[in-house]
């Protein structure tokens, strides 16, 4: 056994300061050996990854105040509490940053409600995807009591309607925007080293509030609560609440010509309507929807092809519009969206056997410029703020995980643990990774810090914004589909053996999971975590595959 006290004080030291060998040891061998004391070490250390972000404005006097008080009042908070306002409160001396710190929640799921009715495709040629160019004035954020419990907010019914709590919403505007201890912009209202980027994804928690001419709305963004401007003074929305829209998926043609997208309520109500069939493309596969719900990624093959390499394409959620954006003699697969929408990132596999790497991750314009090779890897994911790309990449006759720059610098390897042949799930600050190995496994991004969440050997993880994690546990002695808490309490099945090899997929806001297959003659369902109701959305016996769920933003 050890002393939990003087392992935390310890942590919080080593934040800033060379420990000598034997304090290293100790500390090495207890986060070893202690669950308990590797969560609250992986809490210190986000969090003073959190405060090193450089900031526009110093920490104003009565935010510094409040953490003081915070760290000098003993009564109802916890030594770990305790140990991390004090390590904290060390980085804000040095750094002037600010600082609010809270817990890493999770959320519970509300009862379901329906949907709502989705249009059905249109065959009118689509409008070019919005590009808001309103400059985005600081936004703002109330700090929270570390011991009080946060309320139990999660993602709301998904009716159309303007900005509510409980939505999630995303930022529909270029440049940054920052996040506030207060709604307003007045002095005494610090701003978060943490800004939101164009794209990224936050839950609202409360709001709205009127101050300095602006809507403001609490949001959480993992480790951050704080006020966000959701509006221009002119009323020009700078974040938006995200709705459900239509699924698409992949079967064969009903005239039995080959395969095409489909697109179907994802209620199963109405008609199954053909998005695209195109004769001069087959094999689809892997579609994935811009996060502006605007145009659908896909793979596929040219029918005239030479050698059958797969290649990316892009067709606007109408069907209208298709682009094929890669046109090499080598397999390009696996897109992956930015949160801006603008660029996909993707795997480029060699088909010669003599070349020096399996494959590589590439950068293109959604237009198909501006193509960017970023170095080996697959399975590429951009953060919620996408800055950077997670990967995996093998080497030594194993994978792991590694973090790139989305621009192509700071290319580093986060873990040594050997990963599967599936894409890391990022949490929704940016601040850690989820992966597959034996089990499940946390990393902080920063630190490299490791923390097992299962012992379950679960795959294709998928981390919500309101902080859930949903795998999957084919092959195992439980197969089915799961959540459990970023912690790694609240493990609980939502689903038995479907019959199929589920791939979970959270719907755009946040309260269903979509369920598919990647392989031949399974069913596409949606399954509501809160009480295990799964809806078929597909015929069996079918080649359904690769379904996709298209975010809608007001």
């Amino acid at each position: 056994m050890h002393d939990h006290r003087q392992i935390l004080a310890l942590a919080a030291a080593a934040i800033d300061f060379e420990l000598d060998p034997l304090g290293r040891s100790q500390l090495e061998a207890a986060l070893e050996a202690c669950p308990l004391c590797r969560r609250q070490v992986s809490a210190m250390r986000a969090t003073a990854t959190i405060l090193r972000r450089p900031s526009d404005i110093g920490t104003p006097s009565r935010v510094r105040d409040v953490v003081i008080g915070a760290a000098l009042r003993g009564g109802r908070r916890t030594l770990g509490l305790r140990s991390l306002l004090a390590a904290s409160l060390s980085l804000l001396v040095v750094l002037g940053g600010t600082a609010v710190i809270v817990g890493n929640r999770g959320f519970g799921i509300v009862p379901p409600v329906s949907p709502p009715a989705s249009a059905p495709i249109q065959t009118a040629t689509a409008q070019a995807s919005p590009s808001p160019t309103a400059s985005p004035t600081p936004s703002e954020a109330q700090p929270s009591d570390p011991a009080e419990t946060a309320p139990a907010i999660s993602p709301s019914p998904g009716a159309d309607g303007p900005l509510a709590v409980g939505d999630i919403a995303a930022m529909v505007t270029d440049g940054r925007l920052v996040i506030r201890t207060q709604p307003g912009t007045g002095a005494d209202s610090a701003i978060f080293k943490t800004k939101l980027f164009p794209g990224q994804r936050v839950l609202t928690i409360e709001g709205p509030v009127e101050a300095s001419g602006y809507p403001w709305f609490r949001v959480r963004l993992g480790v951050i609560e704080g006020w966000v401007a959701a509006a221009s003074q002119d009323g020009v929305p700078w974040l938006a609440p995200v709705r459900n829209g239509l699924i698409a998926f992949v079967r064969a043609a009903a005239d039995g010509s080959g395969e095409a997208i489909y697109t179907i309520a994802p209620d199963a109500t109405g008609e199954q309507s053909v998005l695209l069939a195109d004769p001069g493309v087959f094999d689809y596969s892997q579609l994935t929807w811009s996060p502006d719900g605007q145009r659908l990624a896909f793979v596929g093959t040219l029918a005239d092809a030479v050698n059958g390499s797969s290649e990316i394409f892009v067709v606007d959620a109408d069907g209208s519009n298709l682009v094929q954006i890669t046109q090499n003699e080598v397999d390009d697969d696996s897109p992956a969206w930015s949160p801006d929408s603008t660029q996909i990132a993707f795997r480029r596999t060699e088909l010669d056997p003599s070349a020096p790497v399996d494959s590589n991750v590439v950068v293109i314009g959604a237009d198909g410029s501006g193509v960017k090779l970023l170095g080996p890897g697959a399975n590429p994911v951009w953060s919620p703020d996408g800055q950077q790309l997670a990967m995996t990449v093998s080497g030594g006759g194993s994978s792991r995980v590694w973090v790139q720059a989305a621009d192509g610098g700071d290319r580093r390897q986060v873990t040594d643990v050997s990963v599967a042949s599936a894409p890391p799930s990022w949490s929704p600050d940016g601040q850690h990774l989820v992966f597959s190995s034996s089990g499940l496994f946390l990393v902080e991004v920063a630190s490299g810090s490791i923390t097992p969440l299962t012992a379950e050997p679960g795959s294709m993880p998928t981390w919500s914004i309101g902080g859930t994690i949903a795998f999957s546990t084919i092959g195992s002695g439980s197969p089915g589909i799961f959540l459990v808490d970023p912690d790694g309490s609240g493990l609980r099945r939502v689903s038995g053996d479907l019959g199929l090899t589920p791939v979970p997929e959270w719907s755009p806001d946040g309260r269903r999971l979509l369920l598919s297959d990647e392989g031949r003659g399974s069913q596409v369902g949606v399954v509501d975590p809160s009480s295990g109701n799964l809806t078929l959305l597909t015929e069996d016996g079918g080649t359904n595959r690769s379904p996709a769920w298209q975010p809608r933003l007001r």
